[in-house]
């Protein structure tokens, strides 16, 4: 087997390419498939040049050029294309709520998509049973609500329409 690596350092280029492949899978952060990348470039230039010090010197020299070059195009490419979602308590920023036990300042109960949550008023007012507020903010496990929808809630038209 030694042998025909020796005779054909192809092939040796093509393990260190899939080698290097199989660790990008596992850390998608681009870095590896630039390695992987510079592999196959030396794996073909190995079939010219038989030289093994060129081919690792080849090797090195793309990577780098791959890894400092093309890998910021392509993260940055990525990022752009990739939306903002907004993910966890941030996405309920807004999102209508049904009272369940009167909101006052130190204690409550509303239903928010399905879930009783823990309430608390931001403006101070109780608010009684069976009414319609807005989610302003996310205390730990409590909703900070009032009656009035925020116009600053981002990705939503003021807390009111488009929610799921």
């Amino acid at each position: 087997m030694w042998d025909a690596l020796v005779t054909n350092p192809w092939i040796f280029w093509l393990i260190i390419m899939l080698a290097l492949a199989a660790i990008e899978m596992l850390t998608l952060d681009f870095l590896f498939l630039m390695m992987s990348l510079a592999a196959l470039v030396t794996a073909g230039v190995s079939l010219v040049v038989d030289s093994f010090t060129v081919q690792v010197v080849l090797f090195a020299v793309v990577s780098v050029l791959l890894i400092f070059v093309i890998r910021p195009i392509a993260l940055r490419r990525l990022n752009r294309s990739t939306p903002t979602t907004r993910s966890n308590t941030d996405r309920l920023i807004g999102l209508p709520a049904t009272v369940l036990e009167p909101v006052t300042q130190h204690s409550g109960l509303v239903r928010l998509e399905g879930d009783v949550w823990t309430a608390r008023s931001s403006a101070g007012a109780a608010l009684p049973e069976g009414r319609e507020v807005f989610v302003h903010r996310i205390d730990g496990a409590t909703a900070v609500v009032s009656d009035v929808a925020p116009a600053h809630a981002p990705g939503t038209d003021g807390g009111r329409g488009t929610h799921r």
